[in-house]
């Protein structure tokens, strides 16, 4: 909608106008101001909608985050339900308001909470408890006639705790000669015999707590002081900086993997590096470019093997993307790229078939259902059952394709048609904030609607953004990167702990691995990669 020209009143003006409309006596030059004041009001209704839905969006930064259909669909029926429930007679109000109350006080069910089943506990230490009186073949001590048999034991879980570092003092003898002052001192164990003060468990927990937990490293060194095994914050930097070492030749070799993925997810969050903040003060012209970001790539090659990749540094995820397809064999087909619709996400360089979130795209019209409740609502049911059909189509790509080509694609038409005829009508305008979400849809139509053409390609990029709170949460709690270093060595352990994650491999138990073949791991990277590392493992421990 135009913006009204301005108009300029003197209060004698405005009373004049007033008069004339109460004793109907307009003049001819009244109609044309007339006009103008009444678009002004319009434009006005529609600018405090927009200022509305601005605040709505600023709030739910820092209110409910959630997007779910259940919390809008209460929110839209709220008014309706309550017109309705006064035109109910006495007596359907009292049982309706009885069975209202009895679904309030009902709780919620909450999904993967309360106790976890034994075999959840793969790294448990296993207790076995013999009956202290019986054995198998024993007489019955209640019956005094029958023979007892094994039963299949029972379980009971018990979770006992210790600081994650504890710190042990060596105080080898010695001894001095009276004579000629000569020192003889006892020998210390073999894992003293190193230039590091800490283990490879040590290295391998503080490394976790930090880059998977989001624990920072002076927070470690002030809840070590509290346990009475004080370690500062330096010294816990410089064991990660080990185990970074160390995994480096295996994150070169994730580099290349990536690169011949067939399905590749990107997206990036904020990051900030003081070294780089220093430089753009101390700079005498200001860069193109000056912020910095954190990428984190998801590289699926197949349903057991996914590569998380973080990157941190002025490059964008379209440009981290590229680096990557530059080592990817020229005799493999174009990759799949999940990303939102940002044109900062696409590499340059590199062709891939490109597929929008679906998710983003809901999301842009979830933001407005308190300016356009009406045709935000039947927008967003069509969405539901397009998710519905993915949550129960086959697990099998080219079936998934056909069963989302049959049940899927005319939904996907009618939510186009119907967004379409919105504008076309002139129901909604199209600078109006339901204006523009409707052209985001048909702006990146062709990608939002791939996986109805493409087998195997994801409606969203959820499992990207999951991926990329690992980076959040540090930055959360940890604020900044010292340098550029610090952000590659983030990146590095990142990096393969998610792999890890995703692989259903133990971090702890890969990282104790790596550390101690560290000299095998140089010569053969690629047996070291974390879904393969367990079979290298066997054959170096067969070795005499």
């Amino acid at each position: 909608m135009k913006k009204p020209t301005r108009l300029d009143f003197s209060p004698e003006e405005i009373e004049a106008l007033v008069s004339r409309l109460e004793n109907q006596c307009l003049e001819k030059k009244d109609y044309p101001l007339l006009t103008e004041i009444l678009r002004a009001m319009i434009w006005l209704s529609f600018s405090l909608k927009e200022k509305e839905l601005s605040i709505k969006r600023l709030r739910s930064i820092f209110g409910i985050k959630t997007e779910s259909a259940k919390k809008l669909l209460e929110f839209a029926n709220a008014e309706s339900s309550r017109d309705d429930s006064k035109n109910e007679d006495v007596s359907n109000n009292d049982s309706n308001n009885e069975q209202a109350e009895k679904e309030q006080n009902r709780p919620d069910k909450k999904k993967n909470h309360g106790h976890r089943p034994s075999s959840d506990y793969t790294q448990a230490n296993i207790v076995h408890v013999t009956h202290q009186v019986l054995k198998k073949g024993d007489t019955c001590p209640e019956c005094l006639k029958g023979r007892l048999f094994q039963l299949k034991s029972g379980t009971v879980i018990r979770i006992v705790g210790q600081p994650w570092l504890q710190v042990d003092i060596y105080k080898p003898e010695r001894f001095r000669c009276s004579l000629c002052g000569r020192v003889f001192t006892a020998n210390l164990p073999a894992e003293c015999e190193t230039e590091s003060r800490s283990d490879h468990a040590a290295k391998a927990i503080v490394t976790l707590l930090k880059y998977r937990g989001g624990v920072p490293f002076y927070r470690q060194e002030q809840l070590q002081s509290a346990l009475g095994a004080p370690i500062s914050a330096s010294e816990i930097w410089q064991m990660t900086e080990n185990v970074a070492d160390a995994l480096h030749p295996i994150y070169t070799v994730l580099l290349k993997k990536a690169a011949t993925a067939d399905l590749i997810h990107n997206d990036d969050t904020k990051a900030k590096i003081l070294s780089r903040v220093k430089e753009l003060k101390e700079a005498e012209e200001t860069p193109e470019r000056t912020g910095t970001v954190t990428t984190c790539i998801l590289a699926v090659l197949n349903q057991s093997v996914k590569i998380a990749l973080f990157f941190t540094g002025w490059k964008h995820a379209g440009e981290n993307l590229g680096d990557i397809l530059d080592k990817r064999p020229e005799d493999l087909p174009k990759p799949i790229q999940q990303c939102d619709a940002l044109s900062h996400n696409i590499p340059q360089n590199q062709e891939t078939k490109v597929s929008n979130c679906l998710a983003h795209l809901r999301r842009k019209f979830y933001e407005l259902v308190s300016t356009w409740e009406k045709e935000v609502l039947k927008i967003l049911s069509l969405f539901a059952s397009v998710f519905r059909n993915d949550h129960e189509a086959p697990e099998d790509p080219k079936m998934r394709l056909k069963w989302h080509q049959e049940k899927s694609s005319p939904i996907m038409n009618q939510i186009k048609e119907y967004c379409d005829e919105l504008i076309s009508e002139k129901k909604v305008e199209p600078n109006s904030s339901l204006g523009k979400a409707i052209a985001y849809l048909n702006n990146h139509w062709a990608a939002f609607t791939l996986f109805l053409r493409i087998p195997g390609v994801p409606l969203t990029n959820n499992a990207d953004e999951q991926l990329i709170k690992r980076a959040v949460l540090n930055r959360k709690n940890a604020y900044f990167f010292k340098n550029e270093t610090g952000a590659k060595i983030a990146d590095i352990l990142m990096s393969c702990i998610e792999t890890c994650v995703l692989s259903n491999i133990n971090p702890y138990d890969y990282f104790l691995a790596v550390q101690r073949y560290q000299f095998d791991v140089r010569k053969n990277p690629d047996l070291w990669l974390p879904w393969l590392y367990e079979a290298r493992l066997k054959d170096l421990e067969k070795t005499p």
